[in-house]
C-alpha cells in the first residue's frame, strides 16, 4: 500500500512539473532561434561590408586612389533601419569587422582600417538616428521625411564622418585622397542618396513593382533608354554632350515608377562611373589638372542631376499616392453606393441632377445617365414640389442639414414615398456651396403599412364606438363625449347652452312582435337615419340602447332644442312606416326634450334624467309628442 501512494506522489509531481519543463523547453528553443537569427544578421552586416568596400577599393584603384561614389554607408544604413532594434547593434559589429578586414587587404594598415571603420560607423549610426522609423523608400522619399534626409545623413552625417577621417588620418596620408574633406563629403552623401533608397527597395521588396504587368513594359523602356543614353555619352569623347544625360533622367521621374527612378539612376551611375575612369566621356574634353578634380566634377554632376531627378520623383510619388487615395476613395465610394439602399445624388442650388449613384435603376427604374441634366421637381408629385423647394432653398442659405418625406415618381410613373436626407457641399470657402448632396431612400412599403396601420386603428377605434346594428354611434360613444362636453375646464369658459333629446320608438314591442325581429332590425337602421339626416354635423347624436336615440345639441336655446326635436318627430312620422301594433298606425317617435345654460352649475346626469322625465311625461300623454323639462315643470306639445 506505500508502495502504491509513493508512485502516486511521484505521477503527480511530475503532472506538476509538466508545465515549468515545457516552459523552459519553449525559452531554449526561442533561444537557439534568437541566437541563430542575431548570427545570421551579424554575418550578413559582414559580407555586405567586406563586398562593397572590395569593390570600392576597386573602383577607387582604377581612378586614381579616387572614389566618386562610396556604397558602403549608404548600403548600411538602408539595411539598418530594415532590422528590428535588438539585431542593429550586431549588424553594426559585423559590418564594423567586415569594414577593418577589408580595408586590411587593401595593404592599408591597422590603424588606417580602424580609421576608415570608425569614420564610416560614426557615420552610418549619426544617419540612423536622424530617421528614425522609415522602412521603405516610399516612405523615406516623402517631402518631410526626404528634406531630413537630405539635411541629416546626406550633409550633416557625411561632415561629421569627415572631419573624423581628418582628424584620425591628419598626418599619415596627408596626399591620400580620402584625407580630402570635400571628396569625403561629396562621395557619402552620394552614396546616402543613391544607395539607401536602393537598399530600401531591394530588400522591402518594392522592386517587384517593375514586374507588374501595367509597369514591366514602361518600366523596361525607361531603363532601356536611361541605358542606351548613358553608353552613347560616356563611351565617347567627340562631343560635349553631357546635359543630354538630363532629359531622360528628367523623363524617368516623370513616367516611372519610384523603383524604376532608382534603379534607373543606379543604371547611370554604373555606367558613367567606370567609363569616365577609364578615359572616355565628356568630362576628358575638358582640362581638368587632376584625376581627382575630373572625378569632382563627374560628382557634382550626378549632385545635379539627383537635384532635378529626385525632388521629381518625390512629388510624383506624393502625386501618385495621392492619385491612389483619390481612385481608392473614389472605388470604395462606387462600392458603397452601389451597395447601399439609399440613392445617393448630388444636386445643383436649381435642383438639377449632377451625379446620381448606380442604385438609381434599382430603387427608382431610372439608369443615372437618365437624370442628369434634369431637375428634381419634374419628378416630385405635385403636391409636394412647394414643401421640398423649400427645404431646398433653406438647406443652400443656410447650410443646414435637413430631411423630407415626399412622393417620387419613378420610371414606371408610379408614384413611391421615399425619405431623403439633404445637406450642402462645402466649397472650401467660407460660406460657400457648390452643390446639395442627397440620400434617398424607398419608405413606400412603411408608409403604406403605417397608413394602412392607423387606418385599422381608426376602423378597431370605430368598432368600440359604432353600433353594430345600425351604424351609427353608441352608448359609449356618447358618453365618453358627453364626458368632454360637461368637463368643468370646458364649460366653464362657454358661454352657449346645451340640450338633450331623448327619443324612443313608440310602441316597438309591439312591432317586433307582429313583425318579427329581423323587420325591428329594419325599422332601427330606417329611423336612425332619418334623425341622422334631420340633423346638423356639429351634431351628437347615438343609439342609446333598444329602441331609444339620444341627440345632444350644443350653443342652442331653448326654442331651436323644440323645434329640432320637432323636426325629427315629424320627419319620422312622414316616413309612414306601417305599425298595425299602435293606433296610429305608422312608426312615430316620443322625444323629451331637457336644456340647460352651461354657465350654471350642471352635471350631465342631471340633464340626462331630465330629458328622460320629459319622454316618460310625452308617453303618458299618448306618444308622438315632444315634451321639453323645464326648471322641474314639463310643458307639452302635440303635433300628430
Amino acid at each position: 500500500m506505500a508502495e502504491v501512494e509513493r508512485k502516486v506522489d511521484v505521477v503527480s509531481k511530475v503532472r506538476a512539473d509538466l508545465p515549468d519543463l515545457a516552459f523552459d523547453s519553449l525559452r531554449k528553443v526561442f533561444a537557439r532561434k534568437e541566437l541563430a537569427q542575431m548570427a545570421r544578421v551579424g554575418l550578413t552586416g559582414f559580407a555586405a561590408a567586406f563586398v562593397l568596400l572590395v569593390i570600392s577599393g576597386q573602383l577607387k584603384t582604377m581612378a586614381g586612389e579616387l572614389v566618386a561614389i562610396w556604397i558602403v554607408d549608404g548600403y548600411l544604413l538602408g539595411h539598418m533601419m530594415l532590422l528590428r532594434r535588438r539585431h542593429k547593434l550586431v549588424f553594426l559589429v559585423g559590418a564594423a569587422v567586415g569594414l577593418i578586414l577589408g580595408n586590411l587587404i587593401g595593404d592599408e594598415t591597422f590603424y588606417v582600417a580602424f580609421s576608415f571603420t570608425a569614420a564610416g560607423m560614426v557615420e552610418t549610426c549619426a544617419a540612423a538616428l536622424m530617421l528614425p522609423g522609415v522602412r521603405s523608400a516610399k516612405e523615406l522619399l516623402q517631402p518631410k521625411v526626404f528634406v531630413q534626409f537630405l539635411v541629416g545623413p546626406c550633409i550633416v552625417a557625411s561632415m561629421f564622418s569627415g572631419m573624423v577621417a581628418v582628424f584620425l588620418l591628419q598626418g599619415i596620408f596627408t596626399s591620400h585622397p580620402f584625407s580630402s574633406f570635400s571628396n569625403w563629403v561629396i562621395s557619402d552623401a552620394l552614396g546616402f542618396l543613391i544607395f539607401t533608397p536602393v537598399t530600401l527597395v531591394l530588400l522591402s521588396g518594392e522592386w517587384r513593382t517593375l514586374l507588374e504587368p501595367g509597369n514591366r513594359a514602361k518600366s523596361t523602356l525607361l531603363l532601356a533608354l536611361v541605358a542606351i543614353v548613358s553608353i552613347v555619352i560616356f563611351s565617347k569623347t567627340s562631343y560635349d554632350d553631357l546635359y543630354w544625360m538630363l532629359p531622360p533622367l528628367a523623363f524617368l521621374a516623370f513616367r516611372g515608377e519610384l523603383s524604376t527612378v532608382l534603379v534607373g539612376t543606379l543604371i547611370f551611375i554604373t555606367i558613367s562611373v567606370p567609363l569616365t575612369v577609364h578615359g572616355t566621356g565628356p568630362l576628358w574634353l575638358f582640362p581638368f589638372a587632376t584625376m581627382q578634380d575630373r572625378i569632382l566634377a563627374l560628382q557634382l554632376f550626378t549632385v545635379a542631376a539627383l537635384s532635378i531627378v529626385l525632388p521629381i520623383t518625390v512629388l510624383q510619388t506624393q502625386r501618385n499616392a495621392l492619385l491612389s487615395a483619390l481612385a481608392d476613395g473614389q472605388r470604395r465610394f462606387r462600392n458603397l453606393a452601389e451597395r447601399s439602399e439609399e440613392v445617393l445624388m448630388e444636386l445643383s442650388a436649381d435642383g438639377m441632377f449632377k451625379y446620381v449613384s448606380p442604385r438609381a435603376s434599382v430603387v427608382l427604374g431610372y439608369e443615372p445617365d437618365m437624370l442628369r441634366g434634369h431637375s428634381v421637381r419634374d419628378l416630385i408629385h405635385p403636391d409636394d414640389r412647394h414643401e421640398l423647394a423649400a427645404i431646398l432653398a433653406q438647406t443652400w442659405d443656410t447650410g443646414m442639414e435637413e430631411s423630407a418625406q415626399y412622393r417620387f415618381r419613378r420610371a414606371d410613373h408610379e408614384y413611391i414615398w421615399v425619405s431623403c436626407f439633404i445637406t450642402a457641399i462645402p466649397s472650401g470657402l467660407p460660406g460657400g456651396r457648390t452643390a446639395l448632396a442627397f440620400a434617398v431612400r424607398d419608405i413606400n412599403d412603411a408608409v403604406i403599412a403605417e397608413k394602412t396601420r392607423l387606418s385599422e386603428e381608426r376602423q378597431l377605434r370605430d368598432m368600440v364606438f359604432i353600433d353594430s346594428l345600425t351604424g351609427l354611434r353608441n352608448r359609449r360613444y356618447l358618453d365618453s363625449k358627453v364626458e368632454e362636453l360637461f368637463d368643468s375646464t370646458t364649460h366653464a369658459s362657454s358661454s352657449g347652452a346645451v340640450a338633450v333629446l331623448f327619443l324612443d320608438i313608440d310602441y316597438f314591442k309591439n312591432f317586433n312582435d307582429e313583425y318579427g325581429h329581423q323587420s325591428g332590425d329594419e325599422c332601427l337602421k330606417t329611423v336612425g337615419q332619418c334623425i341622422a339626416a334631420t340633423l346638423r354635423t356639429r351634431d351628437l347624436f347615438a343609439r342609446y340602447g333598444g329602441e331609444e336615440f339620444v341627440v345632444v345639441l350644443e350653443n342652442c336655446d331653448r326654442e331651436e332644442a323644440a323645434l329640432s326635436a320637432e323636426l325629427i318627430r315629424a320627419a319620422v312620422e312622414s316616413l309612414a312606416l306601417s305599425h298595425r301594433g299602435s293606433p296610429l298606425n305608422v312608426v312615430t317617435l316620443s322625444i323629451g326634450v331637457a336644456h340647460q345654460d352651461l354657465q350654471q352649475p350642471v352635471s350631465a346626469a342631471e340633464l340626462f334624467e331630465s330629458a328622460d322625465a320629459a319622454l316618460y311625461m310625452a308617453k303618458r300623454l299618448g306618444r308622438n309628442r315632444v315634451e321639453h323639462a323645464q326648471s322641474g315643470i314639463t310643458t307639452s306639445s302635440q303635433l300628430a
